[in-house]
């Protein structure tokens, strides 16, 4: 095992060749094996008799990260997949719950569009909601968008749409001059580390958990965003 992730209800691993395994619920397709089975709550399902997620031809996993309902794979080649519940755009790819059901995995499955040139760094995946650390240093979120998660000054949820994603996903403005280094999402809100190695974090605030002092939302208009996002209080 090199890499684990767990989210509401399943778990997910990495295994030292690159496999992925996931047990627990299955119930939107979530553990990516074509059927909405529970795996592990039953003798005999784990061990040997627990089968890989079948990711693409020649496709293997750097890191893995569960959300609530959904899971997304960084892929050796830097792109990302996501498979399980779609309701609200978290997969990236418009449609249909992914996983769920036979022949939706593997080179049926395609990786999330991020732009021309893009590729992904890292990953951070929240309830329903996921940000990726791109290799230009800038960061693009997808998903659910109700407290203004995604960073981008509106609550419009982003993937469902395949033409609202790639080159017209807008990167997250984190202010003049300024690039990410890490980034992290949790629940409704998400936050990056920044080159001048200070943070900011926007989305849900009601307990206070963007560090400002108050309660109070950031990222639900574009005049919450770039310049105007201040830095967590505590730098």
């Amino acid at each position: 095992m090199t890499k684990l992730s767990v989210g509401s209800s399943h778990s997910c691993v990495v295994l030292d060749n690159g496999t992925v395994k996931c047990w627990g619920n299955g119930q939107f397709g979530q553990l990516g094996y074509g059927n909405t089975q529970f795996r592990g709550n039953d003798p005999g399902e784990m061990g040997d008799n627990l089968p890989t997620v079948d990711l693409g031809t020649g496709k293997t996993a750097v890191a893995i990260h569960a959300g609530a309902s959904h899971t997304c794979a960084l892929l050796n080649d830097g792109n990302v997949k996501c498979w399980g519940l779609n309701m609200d755009g978290q997969l990236g790819i418009g449609g249909p719950d992914r996983g769920d059901t036979a022949g939706e995995m593997g080179d049926s499955l395609p990786a999330v569009n991020l732009g021309t040139g893009k590729t992904v760094v890292s990953l951070a995946v929240a309830g329903l909601h996921s940000c990726a650390l791109l290799n230009d240093a800038t960061v693009k979120c997808w998903g659910y968008n109700l407290s203004a998660q995604l960073g981008l000054g509106h609550t419009g949820a982003r993937g469902m749409d395949p033409s609202l994603m790639g080159d017209n996903l807008p990167a997250v403005d984190l202010g003049t001059g300024k690039t990410a280094i890490a980034i992290a999402a949790r629940g409704p809100f998400s936050c990056a580390l920044l080159n001048d190695n200070k943070m900011k974090c926007w989305g849900d605030n009601y307990y206070g958990q963007l560090g400002q002092g108050n309660k109070v939302t950031l990222g639900d208009s574009p005049s919450d965003m770039g310049d105007d996002l201040p830095y967590v209080l505590p730098f």
